[in-house]
C-alpha cells in the first residue's frame, strides 16, 4: 500500500514537472480570454440594459409631462421636463463613451441632437402664452414633441439593435476562441497522456469529456440552436465557462424577442394612427346632421344617415382584422361619401367605379378613407366651384391599380415635392397636417407588401388632384 502510494506520489511530481509550464500556459491563455470576453460581455449587456430602461420609459414621461403642461393641469415647474432631457444627454455621452462601434456612436450622436432640437420645441411651449396659445401648443404637442420623441424612441431601438448584433459577433469571436482552446488542451492532454499514460489516464479523461460536450454545445449554438443548455461539469473552469455562455444564451433569446415585440408593436401603433383618422368631428358633424334631419321630420333620411354612419363604423372595424376585401372597402368607402354628400350635398358630387374582377381581392383595411378624406376637405372645399370626386380600380398583369381624383384646388409645385417627400417617408420634418393620412396609407403598403408597391400623387394647382396605388392581386381574406 506504501509502494502504491508512493508511486502515485512520484507520478504526481513527475507530472507537475513536465506539464507545469504547459498547464500555466493554457490557464493563462483560458483565464484571459474568459476575462477580456466577460468584460466585453458586460459592457454590452451594461450598454443594452441602460438603452432599454431609456427607451422603456423616456417617450411616455415627456409625452405625459408636456401633454399635463399644455393642457395647463401642471406647470414646469411641477414636472420639469428639462431634468429628462439632461438625464438623456447623461446617458447618451456614458454610451458614447462605453461604445467602440462607430455605427453606434453615429446613432448616439444623432440622439444628442433630437435632444437639442426636444428642447427647443419645449423652448417654444414655455415661450408662450399656456390658456392662449392653447390651440398652438396642441399643435405643437402633436407635430413637434410627439413626432421627436418617437424618432428618439425609434434611433434607440436601432442602436438596441446594433448592439446585439455587437453581442452575436462577439459569439462567433467566442466560439473561435474556445475553438482554439480546446485544441489546445487536446495538444497538451495528448502530451501528459504520452508522458503520463498509465498513471494520468483517468485525468485526462476527466477534462477531455466535458470540454467535449462543450464543444459540442458550442455547435449546436453556432447551428442556430438557442434552446440547448450547457454541459455540467465538476471542474471549475469549465462550469464556470458554461454558466457564462447560458446567461449569454438566455440574454441575447430575450433581446431577440424584445426586439420582435418592438416591431409587431411599431406595426400595431401604426395600424392605430391610421384607425385615428377617423376624426372625432366627423362623428360630431354626422351626429348634428342626424339631429337636424330628425328635427325637419326627415325620417327616412335620418334612417339612410343612421344605416350609413353604422355600416361605416362596422366595416372599418372588420372585427380585428388587417384585411377586407375591395367590395368591402368600397361599401365603407359609399357609406362615408354618403354620409359626407348630407353634409356637402352642394359642393361634392362623387362616382365610385370599381371593375368587377377586382372585388373579391384583398386590400388593407381603411386604405381609402384616408385619401378620400384628404380629398374632400383639402381639394373639394377649398374650391370654389362644385367639385367632383371618382373612385376607380382595375386589375393590371398581377397588381390591383386604385385611384382617387378630385377636381378640387390641387397643389402648387413645391406643395406637391413635399407631400410626395413625405409620403416616401423622407419628409417627417415637413409641417404638412393633412398628409399624415395619405403618408400613413403609403408606409402600411411597404410594410405589408414590399417596397415595390406604392403610392404616387399627381396634381395640377387649380385643376385638381389624384393619387394611385399599387398592390399585388392576393386573396387574405
Amino acid at each position: 500500500m506504501k509502494r502504491r502510494h508512493d508511486s502515485i506520489k512520484s507520478q504526481i511530481n513527475m507530472m507537475q514537472i513536465v506539464v507545469f509550464l504547459p498547464v500555466i500556459l493554457m490557464i493563462g491563455v483560458l483565464l484571459s480570454m474568459m476575462a477580456w470576453q466577460n468584460s466585453q460581455y458586460r459592457q454590452s449587456i451594461r450598454n443594452l440594459t441602460m438603452a432599454t430602461e431609456f427607451n422603456f420609459d423616456f417617450k411616455s414621461n415627456i409625452d405625459y409631462k408636456m401633454y399635463r403642461i399644455v393642457i395647463g393641469a401642471d406647470t414646469f415647474q411641477t414636472l420639469d421636463p428639462y431634468e429628462d432631457l439632461e438625464n438623456s444627454r447623461k446617458i447618451f455621452e456614458e454610451l458614447k463613451e462605453s461604445t467602440p462601434q462607430e455605427t453606434s456612436k453615429k446613432g448616439l450622436d444623432g440622439l444628442l441632437q433630437l435632444i437639442g432640437i426636444l428642447e427647443k420645441r419645449i423652448d417654444d411651449i414655455k415661450a408662450s402664452s399656456i390658456f392662449g396659445d392653447y390651440d398652438q401648443n396642441m399643435e405643437r404637442l402633436e407635430k413637434d414633441i410627439y413626432v421627436i420623441t418617437d424618432l428618439i424612441k425609434e434611433s434607440m431601438s436601432n442602436y438596441i439593435y446594433n448592439e446585439t448584433k455587437t453581442l452575436e459577433s462577439m459569439r462567433q469571436t467566442l466560439d473561435e476562441q474556445i475553438k482554439q482552446a480546446i485544441a489546445l488542451c487536446i495538444v497538451i492532454s495528448a502530451y501528459i497522456v504520452i508522458c503520463l499514460m498509465a498513471s494520468f489516464s483517468a485525468f485526462g479523461k476527466k477534462i477531455t469529456t466535458p470540454m467535449e460536450e462543450l464543444c459540442n454545445y458550442t455547435m449546436k449554438l453556432a447551428n442556430g440552436n438557442l434552446n440547448v443548455s450547457a454541459p455540467k461539469s465538476n471542474i471549475r473552469e469549465i462550469q464556470m465557462l458554461s454558466d457564462q455562455y447560458d446567461q449569454m444564451v438566455v440574454r441575447i433569446g430575450e433581446l431577440i424577442s424584445h426586439i420582435r415585440e418592438e416591431q409587431e408593436l411599431k406595426r400595431k401603433t401604426e395600424l392605430k394612427l391610421l384607425q385615428a383618422q377617423i376624426n372625432p368631428h366627423f362623428l360630431y358633424n354626422t351626429l348634428d346632421t342626424i339631429v337636424w334631419l330628425a328635427e325637419g321630420k326627415r325620417h327616412e333620411e335620418v334612417v339612410e344617415m343612421i344605416t350609413a354612419l353604422s355600416l361605416f363604423l362596422r366595416t372599418g372595424l372588420n372585427n380585428g382584422r388587417d384585411f377586407i376585401t375591395i367590395r368591402g372597402e368600397e361599401e365603407h368607402i359609399k357609406s362615408y361619401l354618403q354620409i359626407q354628400h348630407f353634409r356637402y350635398e352642394d359642393i361634392m358630387d362623387y362616382e365610385i367605379d370599381f371593375e368587377e374582377e377586382i372585388k373579391d381581392y384583398s386590400i388593407l383595411k381603411l386604405t381609402l378613407q384616408p385619401i378620400v378624406e384628404n380629398a374632400l376637405y383639402h381639394g373639394i372645399k377649398n374650391c370654389r366651384k362644385k367639385g367632383s370626386l371618382k373612385i376607380s380600380g382595375w386589375l393590371k398583369g398581377q397588381d390591383i391599380f386604385l385611384r382617387v381624383e378630385d377636381n378640387g384646388i390641387g397643389m402648387k409645385q413645391e406643395e406637391l415635392l413635399k407631400m410626395r417627400k413625405l409620403v416616401r417617408r423622407r419628409g417627417e420634418d415637413v409641417d404638412q397636417r393633412e398628409g399624415f393620412g395619405i403618408a400613413n396609407v403609403a408606409e402600411r403598403i411597404r410594410l405589408n407588401f414590399g417596397e415595390a408597391y406604392e403610392l404616387s400623387i399627381d396634381s395640377q394647382y387649380g385643376v385638381g388632384t389624384s393619387v394611385t396605388l399599387r398592390i399585388p392581386a392576393v386573396l387574405k381574406c
